[in-house]
């Protein structure tokens, strides 16, 4: 049935046409809305409708039989007809009792009219009526439309597009992003327990979107256009509601929630969110306008620090400190790489973290250099906590990795800052580290073995046995010799690590040490091939075979 007809049973029931009219059964259905009134003559007539309508027939119409009315009237239930009227006087003098059990069972309204009455007369009062109506919400929704097209010409915001919407279709609007944290939010009347948590905690109650995802969230981003979504009182959501997405370049950038307070949404609801949702993706496409200008500053900022163009020191300091950022002071610089999003992603990725540094009023300078987003913060802003704000955005970029430079002070450091986060980032992806976050400072020896570079491992004396290992029959004895390294030659730690047997383990380090005739228990011995192994890990393809 279509939601939001502004006409239901009970209000036909109140034109003067339908004086004659009387409900039999099925008052619980009184609400149902009316798309439009049709007379019907055919016995399978269900399979000739749409849903929604006011069905007019005879009793002479009907199935002979007592078993297919009901299949009759069960059939107009199921398509979600509005109501059935039927005439008696002539044939019957009432409808039958099984057509009443099952019309009050399905809660659908079901009418008996004299048989002189005309369906004509009928079917013109209520469809003139619903044609009215749709004249009058054509004019209603072109009216909001004008009105929040002033808005955008007269420079307002979000908020205030959220507070106009609600003022004009008297219902409660939220304004959300694309992660369902809220931008704006203006209620009318109560709220139920799911708009509670957004106005508590700034967002969309995680138990809420999970259950949008089984169905709802999926039929926005295959159509892009609103949803109606009825009450899920086990995640909150006392209310109905209508969902639209607010797209801009094809790509949904927020959403914006109409949620029914003292009365039912309507046809009127479904266009005036339309239009709002196209009036909030022109705001945020004029913001991002203005960011991208914002971008470019800090771009070309970014880009002479890291390059080193030091003519204008002063210069550079001078326009980071219009970021709340003082290169005379300590910071740090992270480098945020992800190899798998396209550059479109990317830009929306700088876009959202920008903002939320600047909606907080943090001393971070966020920029893009060479297809990554590079972030400048003083050293004091604890490095876990930028990390942790700079996840939230970008949770969906699941092998985004990050390095963190070493505490710098000055303009002419930006670049060693910047190299310390590229050289970390390649040496991580050298030896397949996982984790996200790499600092600079943890990296150790590893920096130097880097500089060293594949010629340290030509005609390296332990570099054969190490290919030999790394053989495909032998690679789960270099993986334990590299594993045992790395614990500092400790057993009981690399078994667990690897998860096996101390038994297990002792056997391979036995079979290490016969293949590359070493012995493990020498503290000196397991440095030169932790040196090798490691040196093997980033260059071994580049380095010379042995003669």
């Amino acid at each position: 049935m279509s939601r939001g007809a502004m006409l239901t049973i009970k209000d036909a029931l109140a034109l003067p046409a339908f004086a004659g009219v009387r409900v039999v059964a099925g008052e619980g259905g009184l609400h149902n809305q009316i798309k439009w009134v049709h007379n019907v003559g055919v016995p399978d007539a269900a399979n000739w409708l749409d849903g929604g309508e006011l069905v007019l027939t005879t009793y002479s119409n009907l199935p002979p039989d007592e078993d297919g009315r009901v299949d009759y009237l069960r059939a107009m239930i199921d398509k979600g007809v509005a109501g059935l009227v039927v005439t008696v006087g002539q044939s019957v003098d009432r409808l039958p009792d099984a057509m009443r059990q099952t019309a009050d069972a399905g809660g659908f309204p079901l009418m008996e009219v004299h048989y002189t009455a005309r369906y004509v007369d009928l079917a013109r009062a209520a469809n003139e009526y619903i044609s009215q109506e749709n004249i009058d919400i054509a004019r209603r929704a072109l009216a909001i439309n004008q009105r929040l097209t002033r808005l955008i010409l007269e420079g307002g915001g979000i908020k205030q597009l959220a507070a106009e919407l609600a003022d004009m279709v008297s219902q409660s609007i939220s304004i959300e992003t694309a992660r369902f944290e809220a931008l704006a939010n203006a209620n009318v009347t109560d709220v139920d327990e799911a708009r509670r948590y957004t106005q508590q905690y700034g967002r969309t109650d995680p138990r809420l979107v999970q259950a949008l995802e089984a169905d709802i969230l999926p039929r926005i981003r295959d159509t892009l256009r609103p949803v109606f979504i009825e009450p899920m009182p086990h995640v909150g959501l006392e209310m109905e509601r209508i969902l639209a997405p607010i797209v801009v370049h094809g790509e949904i950038y927020g959403y914006m929630w109409i949620i029914a307070d003292d009365h039912r949404l309507s046809d009127l609801d479904h266009l005036a969110i339309e239009s709002g949702a196209t009036v909030a993706a022109l705001m945020m496409l004029y913001q991002e306008a203005v960011q991208g200008a914002e971008a470019s500053l800090k771009g070309n900022l970014l880009a002479r620090l890291i390059q080193g163009e030091m003519s204008g020191a002063n210069v550079l300091t001078d326009q980071a400190l219009r970021y709340n950022v003082d290169l005379r002071r300590p910071y740090r610089l992270y480098l945020i790489d992800y190899p798998q999003a396209t550059s479109q992603r990317v830009l929306r990725l700088y876009r959202d973290i920008n903002q939320m540094f600047i909606n907080q009023k943090r001393p971070i300078i966020v920029g893009q250099y060479a297809g990554q987003l590079t972030l400048i913060a003083q050293a004091d802003e604890a490095p876990e906590r930028v990390l942790d704000d700079v996840r939230r955005p970008t949770s969906r970029e699941g092998k985004a990795k990050i390095s963190i430079s070493a505490v710098h002070v000055g303009a002419k450091s930006v670049r060693r800052a910047y190299t310390e986060c590229r050289e970390t980032l390649e040496i991580c992806r050298r030896l397949n580290r996982d984790g996200p976050d790499f600092y600079y400072e943890a990296m150790g020896y590893l920096h130097t073995l880097y500089h060293a570079g594949a010629g340290a491992l030509n005609h390296h004396p332990h570099l054969p046995t190490l290919r030999q290992l790394y053989k495909e029959n032998q690679a789960d004895l270099f993986h334990t010799l590299e594993a045992y390294l790395d614990a500092g030659g400790n057993g009981v730690s690399t078994a667990e690590n690897l998860h096996i047997h101390r038994s297990t383990l002792n056997y391979r380090l036995q079979r290490i040490s016969e293949i590359c005739a070493v012995d493990l228990s020498d503290a000196a011995t397991r440095t030169n091939l932790q040196i090798a192994l490691k040196l093997f890990r980033m260059f071994g393809d580049e380095a010379e075979a042995q003669p």
